[in-house]
């Protein structure tokens, strides 16, 4: 699928940010660690909520303002690639926003391969 530049560095922030998340309490808190890749092990819309990245956060990163990056995530969303928190359906803003199938490739590399739902 062709995505512009803006597109792809706001798709690859979002993919490190949720990287970031998911291993943030590996070796620190190992706790919290198994209920992140509890969530991981659940799929993609178990992990939107605390793990994915906000859109502010993502601008803050690139240097882009939240309103670019909030119209650029409502486009990867039409394309399938990334899914919107929708525990407030009637907030305009989605706080969190995650990539398509980030929670099964960060499955595949945290958790034994007995735990991994297909």
């Amino acid at each position: 699928m062709k995505l512009t530049d803006k597109q792809q560095s706001v798709f690859g922030e979002l993919r490190k940010i949720g990287r970031e998340n998911a291993y943030h309490y590996r070796g620190v808190t190992p706790h919290l660690h198994q209920d992140d890749c509890a969530r991981l092990a659940k799929g993609d819309q178990a992990c939107v909520f605390g793990m994915g990245g906000l859109t502010y956060q993502v601008g803050h990163r690139l240097g882009v303002a939240a309103p670019s990056v909030l119209s650029i995530f409502k486009a990867l969303r039409q394309k399938g690639l990334v899914i919107r928190e929708e525990s407030y359906p009637d907030y305009q803003r989605a706080r969190y926003w995650w990539p398509v199938g980030l929670a099964a490739e960060l499955s595949a590399e945290l958790l034994p391969a007995s735990e991994v739902t297909p």
